[in-house]
Formats: C-alpha cells, sequence, structure tokens
C-alpha cells in the first residue's frame, strides 16, 4: 500500500496500573473495532488512544482515574516512537517519549526517554513540535491563539461521544474561531509552508520597517526641518574642509607666535604632550587590531556555524528519506548474484528478518526507532545553534561598533599628533594654545559637523535599508497573494473530494433520511464549526450521528486517495451509536466503511467503537482485543 505523508498509525495501546498492565493491545494499519456491551469502557479506549497522543483530557472515567500511566506505541511517517504519559486530571500534563518499540523501551534504562512539556518555552521544545517533526508538518504559529498544538489537531480526528452531534470538532470551551479555520485549513493541505514562512518574514520585516522609519524621523528632528533639505554627506564634507582650512591657518599663526616667544624664553622645550599623545594613539592601534581579530574569529565561527546547521537540515531530509528505504528494505530480494550472476536459492527463514543475500540479521522497525531518535536529536543540535548564531551576529554587530568608535578616536588622535610634531613647545606655550578660543571653537565646529555626518551616514543607511525592506515587503506581499490563490484552489479541491466521500455514505446509508437518500452536496465549514447537506441543517438525531460519522470517515478517506493532503490519515470514531441509531443501520456503516478502507490508496488507520458489530466483520482482521462485556470491561482493574 502507497504511504502518503503524513500518516500516523497507532501500533499498540498498553494501560498501566501501578507496575501491571490492565490493558494490552496491538492495532493495525485500516480498520479497528473496539467491541463490547455499551458502558463496558469502549470509550475509554478511545481516549487513552486520545490523551496518549497528546490530547489535553481532564474528564476521565471512574476506571480511568485508577490506572495510572499509558504507552501508545505509534508509527509516525513510517518512524516507530512510544509515548508514555502518566494518567492526570490536571491539563497540560507533559510526555515522555522515546525512539524505539513499547518492547524495546522495557530494555532499557529511564533515561533514554526524553520529556518534553506540552506548552513550549524559549529553550524548551513542546511535544505537540517533535510529533509535527516527525510527522512532517509545519509549526503554524496564530496571533491571537498561539501555537496549534497536537491537542488541536486531535480534536478534528476523534468524534467522541460526549461533543455535539451536529458539530464538526471535539467540543473545547473558549475557542478562536481562527484556530478551528486554520485547523481545517492545514489538513486539507492548503496552508502552506511558504505561505506561513512568507507572513513571518512580513511580520519581522514590518516591524523593522517601522522601527527604521521612526529613527530616520527622530534623526530629521535633531538636525532641525531647515536642514533636511541641504544636510547631505557632500554638504558636510565641504563644509568641514572649509573648517580644516581655517583651522590650519589659526594653528600656523600660532605655531609663528609661539617659536617667537621661544626664541627669547629660558624655560626648557618639552615633548611631554607629543609623547602622551603618541602613546595614546599606540594603545588605539593595539585596541583596533584586537577588535579586528575577534571580528575575523567571530566571522569564523558564523560561517563554520552556518555550515553545520545546513549539514544538519541536509541530515533530518536525508533520515526522512532513510526511514522510507529501511520500511521496504526487507522487501529486496536478488534472484541472481550481483557477482557471477548464479541463481540463488531462495530460503524461507531468511525472508523476513535476514539479508536475502549475506544472511545478516535486520530489522527495519529498529532501524526506522533509531531514525526517528536522530532526527529528534539532529533538531535540536538545529534549534541549540541557531540560538547561538543570534548571539554571534549581536556580538558581531558590538565589534564592529566598537571598531568604528576606536577607529575615529584613532583617526583624530593621528592628526593631532601629527599636528604636534611639526612644533615643539614650553609648558607655557601648551597652556596658550589650549585657550586660543579661535581655534577651540573651530575644533568644536568640526566636532559638529562630525557628528552631523555621521548622522547622514546613519539617515543615508536606513534610507537605503528603508527602500530595500519595502522592495522585499512588496515582494513577499505580490508572492503571498498567489500562494493564497493557489491555496484556496486547492482548499476548494480538498472540500470537493470530502463532500463526495461523505456523499457516497450518505447515499448508502439506509432509507431513514430522505434528504441523504439523493444527496447533490455537503457544505461544511471549520470556522463556523457546522455541516449541512443541500443547505440543510435539521435532521433526526440518528441521522446527525451518521452524518459526523461520515464526516469523520469521509475526510480520512479522501486523504488517504490525495496525495496533498496533511490529514495524518488517521481518526476515531465514538458517535457510530450516538442518538439512538438503529443496529442494522449501524451495521450497514460498518460495512461500508470497511470496503471503503479495502479500495484506499495509501495506509490509514480508522478506530471505532461500537455495541453492534456487524457479524462479517468480527474477526481479527479488524477487530481489537476481546469482546468487553459490564462484568469484563476494557480495563481489566481485577488483575
Amino acid at each position: 500500500m502507497t504511504q502518503f505523508e503524513p500518516v500516523l498509525i497507532v501500533k499498540r495501546l498498553v494501560v498501566i496500573k501501578g507496575a501491571k498492565p490492565v490493558y494490552d493491545e496491538r492495532l493495525h494499519p485500516g480498520v479497528n473495532v473496539i467491541r463490547g456491551e455499551n458502558a463496558s469502557g469502549k470509550s475509554t479506549i478511545l481516549n487513552f488512544i486520545y490523551y496518549g497522543l497528546g490530547g489535553d483530557l481532564t474528564d476521565w472515567s471512574a476506571a480511568a482515574l485508577l490506572c495510572t500511566r499509558v504507552y501508545l506505541e505509534v508509527e509516525l511517517n513510517g518512524m516507530v516512537v512510544t509515548l508514555a504519559r502518566d494518567i492526570s486530571e490536571s491539563s497540560g500534563s507533559p510526555m515522555d517519549m522515546f525512539s524505539g518499540s513499547y518492547d524495546l523501551s522495557l530494555k532499557q534504562s529511564a533515561n533514554v526517554w526524553n520529556r518534553y512539556p506540552y506548552r513550549r518555552s524559549l529553550t524548551t521544545e513542546s511535544f505537540s513540535q517533535v510529533i509535527f517533526r516527525l510527522l512532517g508538518m509545519p509549526d503554524v504559529s496564530l496571533e491571537v491563539s498561539g501555537n496549534i498544538t497536537m491537542h488541536q489537531v486531535l480534536r478534528l480526528l476523534y468524534a467522541d461521544q460526549l461533543s455535539p452531534v451536529d458539530e464538526i470538532f471535539r467540543f473545547e470551551q473558549f475557542e478562536q474561531k481562527d484556530t478551528r479555520d486554520t485547523i481545517g485549513r492545514l489538513l486539507c493541505g492548503a496552508y502552506a509552508n511558504d505561505l506561513y514562512e512568507n507572513s513571518q518574514a512580513l511580520k519581522s520585516l514590518r516591524k523593522e520597517f517601522d522601527k527604521i522609519d521612526s529613527q530616520l524621523r527622530n534623526l530629521f528632528v535633531v538636525l532641525g526641518k531647515a536642514e533636511q533639505e541641504v544636510v547631505t554627506a557632500d554638504w558636510l564634507l565641504a563644509e568641514r574642509e572649509e573648517l580644516l582650512k581655517q583651522k590650519r591657518q589659526v594653528e600656523e599663526e600660532i605655531d609663528s607666535l609661539e617659536r617667537k616667544v621661544a626664541s627669547v624664553s629660558t624655560e626648557p622645550i618639552s615633548m611631554r604632550e607629543q609623547e602622551e599623545c603618541y602613546d595614546f594613539v599606540r594603545q588605539k592601534q593595539v585596541e583596533i587590531a584586537k577588535v579586528k581579530q575577534a571580528i575575523d574569529s567571530l566571522i569564523l565561527d558564523i560561517a563554520d556555524s552556518n555550515a553545520f546547521v545546513n549539514g544538519l537540515k541536509e541530515k533530518v531530509n536525508n533520515l526522512r528519506d532513510s526511514a522510507v528505504v529501511a520500511k521496504h528494505l526487507e522487501e529486496v530480494r536478488f534472484h541472481s548474484c550481483p557477482a557471477c550472476f548464479s541463481i540463488l536459492d531462495s530460503e524461507e527463514e531468511s525472508m523476513s528478518y535476514a539479508c536475502h543475500l549475506c544472511k545478516t540479521p535486520y530489522n527495519s522497525e529498529q532501524v526506522a526507532a533509531r531514525i526517528a531518535g536522530l532526527v529528534n536529536e539532529s533538531a535540536v543540535q538545529i534549534k541549540q545553534s541557531e540560538v547561538l548564531q543570534g548571539r554571534r551576529r549581536e556580538r558581531l554587530l558590538q565589534l564592529e561598533a566598537d571598531r568604528d568608535s576606536l577607529g575615529k578616536e584613532w583617526k583624530l588622535s593621528a592628526q593631532k599628533l601629527s599636528s604636534m610634531l611639526k612644533r615643539p613647545s614650553t609648558e607655557s606655550q601648551q597652556s596658550l594654545r589650549e585657550l586660543q578660543r579661535k581655534l577651540g571653537y573651530i575644533d568644536r565646529m568640526i566636532e559638529d559637523f562630525d557628528q552631523k555626518s555621521k548622522m547622514a551616514g546613519v539617515i543615508s543607511s536606513l534610507s537605503q535599508r528603508k527602500v530595500e525592506l519595502q522592495f522585499k515587503i512588496t515582494s513577499l506581499e505580490d508572492e503571498n497573494e498567489k500562494l493564497k490563490y493557489a491555496q484556496q484552489d486547492r482548499l476548494n479541491r480538498a472540500y470537493l473530494l470530502i463532500s463526495e466521500e461523505v456523499k457516497y455514505l450518505l447515499h448508502n446509508d439506509l432509507r431513514r433520511q430522505d434528504s441523504f437518500e439523493n444527496a447533490k452536496g455537503l457544505s461544511f465549514s471549520f470556522e463556523k464549526n457546522r455541516m449541512t447537506v443541500d443547505g440543510q441543517s435539521y435532521f433526526s438525531a440518528s441521522s446527525r450521528a451518521i452524518l459526523k460519522s461520515s464526516f469523520f470517515a469521509g475526510f480520512t478517506a479522501a486523504a488517504s486517495d490525495e496525495e496533498f493532503f496533511r490529514h495524518p490519515r488517521f481518526c476515531m470514531i465514538d458517535t457510530l451509536e450516538n442518538m439512538g441509531v438503529e443496529e442494522v443501520r449501524s451495521q450497514n456503516f460498518q460495512r461500508l466503511l470497511v470496503q471503503r478502507s479495502a479500495k484506499l490508496k495509501a495506509k490509514h488507520q480508522i478506530i471505532y467503537a461500537t455495541a453492534m458489530i456487524d457479524p462479517e466483520l468480527d474477526n481479527i482482521s479488524y477487530t481489537v482485543g476481546r469482546y468487553s462485556t459490564r462484568d469484563e470491561p476494557t480495563i481489566e482493574l481485577w488483575k
């Protein structure tokens, strides 16, 4: 059977009370039936699966609260992972994960498990992020309601008994409409990664654009409104050159005056000021060299880390491809020797657990489990490396600012030293030059022009960056418009395919609801959480239960026949016999479900509970565990 991604398959459910298992059953791809009398614990089993996969559940049955822990061995895009959560009445319980099968986890020490919280933080991933990554689903964030979690996705995969039968999503108080709409779009394959990434980039670009715009406004206020049109880098440079010319003239006059004073003075000539200035220049040169060395070293670190992160990302993609290869490696058979082309004898004992050619033992599940662990480890390394890269870039900006500041100080000091070396002076003459008001005024003017020149440079840089940002924003907005158009086209196609699948089930329902027999179309809105058939929404209570069950089954069927869906090809149905559905009607639906499942292209899993199993399906090909009763419920607490 073809494998579309994402695909989620529950392989085993183990429920623990204390140190003993009170439920341990294996499940399989396709249709899984949990059967038993009413009130015998069928819904409890589905709730355990929902909770084990990441659902937030606090309303437990009395029997469930006597249990302590639930384990789920699952297959995520071919990678085997075991999930574990402690039974708790509090919301937001963490999840433990092990890369491998449940049996393998029993042979390992406790430290091989990784614990992930329900909610993410700046330094810690949530278990939803890890599961989404293994499923290859995007990590979606909404402005109002925050990040989409596994719990929210499961609300569109689990038709439970207690939610209103005329609503699509599993009931939750205080939910946001945009959350439902986004989850629906995501599972329909109409939430493009590029659109999401572009939207995130646009937020960042607009934020930077607004910041730069504000900085420019403030700089113009500082420079003065009258100067906005004349303050340019060329104008400031010309004005500064004129001031330097005046300064040189004044210095020549002072030099001439001081030489006259020196010729008649008996005070010894001192080079102290020149020596101090020289020492200062040399010190700045050393500091600049150290900063440049630190910048060069940091640039190399950033480049090296970029290569490392890109290598890790490529490794994750290769690991995903490896998981697919490992899944099918056991099927490879050589009919002749690849060296001498002699015909090889087939041996049945080597068919499943050893290489057909060299007889080396091989287990694809262990390989897939190891791959899942490597994917998670690589993802953690990527996140840590990106955090360090951010800190390195901040440090680089600071070092570059320090270099520019030191360079300016060195330049001014070097000019001052050059001027001093032209003339020796006495202590009295040094004081005389410091008191020269005209020269001091010119120096201050030059400093003022240097500051304004720096501002002009900043303005030019900011203005250029603002133009670049506007171009990027416009380009991304145009690209997003195209993506939205394509996304809407895909969403319309998904809606049509789901509608056709549901119509098939309604048309073949027993003759109990006239509007189902000749239904022309199903309309539904994830945002409004409602379904209508040919515009009608009022049906008998039992027909509403059939409609809801048909929607969940139809959604899974559509996703299992078309690859573009991001639905994990998994659903659970506990509404099959809600609201008084007759036994014959329920059994008819069960047969339809199995018939449709057998014809689907891709690997999938449908789990449903029934007290009225169709006799044709009451065999190990479909059923999970034994038939439960009030006296012998699903959870064997008497063990």
